[in-house]
């Protein structure tokens, strides 16, 4: 196998072999949504205590990040499609790594804003969207069990983060915690630079000649822009992202309110990670019995189902297990559809710009999710509106992913 150099025009062996890249870049996943992600309500509470910064002046910052993540998944995905995988995550972790350093020296609000829209565009090129990418190209036909071994992986990515940021922030302070945060991102930037593959390798798993695409025809993402079924997968991941991020901000205030206690609460947090692995494993055990579109009714009908047990009002042990259960294994599921909608609907060609055109709404509900559940919960005067309306969104998510799936079948 061989491949040309990153920007050259010269041809140098790679010797990589599929199982390896896909070994390391799962690790590159772990570490940076464990690290760069899932961290950021660690460093809260000691800000706010030393630098007098307000809550929600933070949180706007995380905002920020995520909205600039959305907006820039497009470009991000059709540089990848042009062969600059390698280029564009090792450089995504090492401006990672300055700005964490920055961040363990911030005092001012605007330069934290600043930095964490840096974040916001490095977390467009180090998480699953650009790396599903890559190794959809490695992999060939075989890129739905690459996937599922990759989200298996990163699933594991707040389990491993934040007890280990938490620790680090109690033992030395926040601010050294962030700097060895840093050094642990130039570290997957190595990870990527060695492993991500360069410029036309890909597909590596199946020794086939890369096709060569008319000029004539429109770009992949115009193509796909002109399908419905494009439109419907839009519906249903941009619904998908808008209450997962209300309910990651608000599930804890909402419980408080309800009066559950503190250790109730906490333990309810703690098994919706560990669920999302129990859903991954149970598809990796099952995936050859289940298709891409009976994965999206199981997870579509499932959150409607849990946003509706909270909005009647459970607080009980048993019944909020039942929901962390539900809603964690159907939010560990749906990072795998988003990987395999867009080659399965759609098509494999340019799968870097279209799954980024998919991104970008999603990324941007989820940027505002927080925010519009924070205007409805004051509007309403409390949380039950707020789960009825995230219910509701949910089901207009599922009639979206249905829509898309009927009119992908008529178009095959």
């Amino acid at each position: 196998m061989a491949g040309e150099g990153e920007g050259s025009g010269t041809t140098t062996p790679w010797r990589r072999r599929p199982p390896t890249i896909l070994w390391m870049l799962s690790l590159g996943q772990l570490i940076s949504w464990g690290l760069v992600y899932y961290t950021f309500p660690l460093f809260v509470v000691p800000m706010t205590q030393e630098l007098g910064w307000s809550r929600s002046a933070l949180f706007g910052a995380l905002s920020a990040g995520l909205l600039v993540a959305g907006l820039s998944s497009i470009p991000v995905g059709a540089l990848i499609d042009r062969g600059h995988g390698r280029l564009l995550m090792t450089g995504g972790s090492l401006l990672a790594a300055a700005l964490l350093l920055l961040w363990s020296r911030v005092g001012s609000l605007p330069v934290f804003y600043a930095l964490w829209i840096g974040l916001g565009a490095c977390q467009a090129v180090l998480l699953y969207e650009p790396a599903f990418a890559v190794i959809t190209r490695v992999y060939g036909p075989r890129y739905k069990q690459a996937i599922l071994f990759m989200t298996f992986v990163g699933g594991l990515a707040s389990t491993f983060g934040i007890p280990f940021t938490q620790f680090l922030v109690e033992r030395v302070g926040w601010r050294p915690s962030l700097e060895v945060l840093a050094a642990i991102n130039v570290g997957v930037a190595l990870i990527h630079a060695l492993f991500v593959p360069p410029r036309s390798v890909a597909p590596l798993a199946i020794g086939e000649p890369r096709p060569v695409r008319d000029t004539r025809h429109r770009s992949p993402l115009a193509a796909a822009v002109r399908l419905p079924t494009f439109w419907g997968l839009v519906v249903a991941f941009a619904g998908y992202g808008l209450a997962f991020s209300a309910m990651s901000f608000h599930l804890i205030p909402l419980l408080d309110d309800r009066q559950v206690p503190t250790g109730v609460v906490m333990a309810i947090i703690a098994l919706i990670g560990p669920m999302q692995v129990v859903g991954r494993v149970l598809l990796m055990v099952g995936q050859r019995h289940i298709t891409v579109i009976q994965l999206g009714a199981g997870i579509y009908f499932a959150f409607p189902v849990a946003m509706a047990m909270l909005a009647m009002g459970i607080s009980d042990v048993y019944g909020l297990i039942l929901f962390a259960i539900i809603y964690g294994v159907a939010n560990g599921l749906v990072t795998i559809l988003r990987g395999m909608a867009v080659p399965e609907f759609i098509g494999p060609e340019g799968y870097g710009v279209v799954n980024g055109a998919l991104t970008m709404p999603t990324n941007t509900m989820r940027a505002a999710g927080p925010l519009l559940a924070s205007l409805a919960w004051g509007a309403f005067g409390g949380y039950t509106p707020v789960l009825w309306g995230l219910a509701a969104i949910m089901l207009v998510a599922a009639a979206g992913f249905a829509a898309a799936a009927v009119m992908a079948s008529r178009t095959r």
